[in-house]
């Protein structure tokens, strides 16, 4: 009996569960999840009876006997911990799935696992993952009809549904909050427009979004993801003069976001010291060098008008405790947005991507769009999780049925991978819909 060993059960998996589930009724097959959180863990019993679950902490020492006992590790703990995971299924010889992308430490696994006939399957959720999937479907349709691939973008947004936005902000957080605090953080936006290397600074990142739209109602704006030079070769396109790999959010989102940034609200190198009488407003004031009375006046001497808004609806003006504990600035505003941009139990969240290609083909101009809009259910079975879990759920599965022959590491960017796992998306609802654009 195929032994299967999932690590981390948090709010990614929902999808993820119910499909192995599932699938152990189908097969032989024997799926065993651990996770540090005994709460949940009771929750997951009574959703998925068919899969066996243990609280245990997730350490190399602690999972050591489980992952010695599998024939496959899928984790879905914090990107931090795939290294150390990769390298124990390295030692004892198993096959590993992930969602996150491809490390410096576990790509030097390569070889290795190729030797050993293992598979460590990486990048396989959303983003990275769906995106790879349906862009390298469609670039290699183009190239398959002769067109020269002139320019790329594509664009990801982990969103609310409308029904369920927040004025003037328009988000909720349906993944990981810390992601979305440090969201750009680190080296410059790097791409390429109209021929010329760009490199955007994380103080400009948010001051000038992109227009996108899907529909006359659909509509977003985006900002450059901080890597889009990387996956210009692995897209094979060299020659395209324009390349952007992104963000999205609703309008507006980028504007509020603007303000925390160039206050230094969202750095995560200072730390704060400990204070029992931090309230949202005092934190708020830390950035802003006048008594606490003059915080609105200022703002809008700083920003306009305008800025007051996303400062109201965040709580940083009131004098509502928040955390006290000594922590960055980063630290502090995603204790502030975990509880202020809460998915509520009839909250729905949308996930949104658009590919634009411009192509030459017989000698003609073209642009054709690719979009994707999938809806959650509710605040638990959100498309996250399903855009997340499902895409790694298929490539277990497609792996035990011998379907996959490609060992190593490897992301999902050849036909053996994208084809059958975009047919059986489709099935769940997770369909792409073409336009060419005038």
């Amino acid at each position: 009996m195929q032994q299967i060993l999932i690590l981390g059960i948090g709010r990614s998996t929902y999808f993820l569960l119910e499909y192995l589930n599932h699938l152990s009724l189908a097969q032989k097959l024997h799926v065993c999840a651990i996770d540090v959180q005994q709460e949940l863990i009771e929750k997951r019993k009574v959703e998925f009876p068919h899969i066996e679950f243990i609280q245990s902490q997730v350490d190399k020492i602690s999972i050591d006997a489980y992952v010695s006992n599998a024939d496959l590790v899928i984790s879905m703990l914090p990107p931090a911990f795939h290294a150390a995971i990769a390298e124990l299924c390295l030692q004892k010889g198993k096959h590993f799935f992930t969602a996150s992308y491809v490390s410096a430490e576990i790509k030097a696994m390569h070889a290795e696992a190729q030797k050993k006939g293992l598979l460590f399957m990486m990048e396989c959720g959303l983003d990275p993952g769906i995106d790879h999937m349906s862009a390298l479907a469609l670039i290699h349709s183009l190239k398959g009809q002769g067109a020269e691939i002139t320019s790329f973008e594509s664009f990801t947004g982990g969103l609310v549904h409308p029904d369920s936005i927040n004025p003037p902000w328009n988000y909720k957080v349906s993944w990981n909050p810390r992601n979305v605090v440090l969201a750009g953080q680190g080296t410059p936006a790097q791409y390429k427009e109209r021929g010329a290397i760009k490199y955007l600074p994380y103080k400009e990142l948010f001051t000038q979004p992109s227009a996108w739209k899907i529909s006359a109602t659909d509509v977003y704006e985006g900002y450059p993801n901080r890597d889009s030079l990387s996956y210009q070769s692995l897209y094979e396109l060299e020659q395209a003069k324009t390349f952007i790999r992104g963000t999205l959010r609703y309008p507006g989102y980028c504007q509020g976001w603007n303000y925390l940034v160039q206050l230094g609200m969202t750095d995560d190198s200072t730390i704060l010291q400990e204070n029992a009488a931090r309230t949202a407003r005092s934190f708020l004031a830390n950035f802003i060098p006048v008594a606490e009375c003059d915080i609105e006046q200022k703002l809008q001497k700083i920003f306009g008008a305008d800025a007051l808004p996303y400062f109201r609806a965040l709580g940083l003006l009131d004098d509502e405790p928040i955390t006290s504990a000594a922590a960055t600035p980063a630290q502090i505003l995603q204790t502030i947005i975990e509880k202020k941009w809460k998915l509520q139990v009839r909250d729905r969240d949308r996930i949104v991507m658009i590919h634009r290609l411009g192509y030459l083909l017989i000698g003609k101009e073209h642009t054709i769009q690719s979009s994707l809009l999938v809806d959650g259910d509710d605040a638990e079975r959100t498309a996250m999780a399903k855009t997340v879990g499902l895409p790694l759920a298929i490539a277990v599965d497609l792996f035990l049925q011998g379907s996959i022959h490609s060992r190593g590491v490897q992301i999902p960017i050849t036909e053996e991978f994208y084809k059958p796992m975009l047919e059986k998306l489709k099935t769940f609802g997770i369909v792409f819909k073409e336009s060419h654009v005038i």
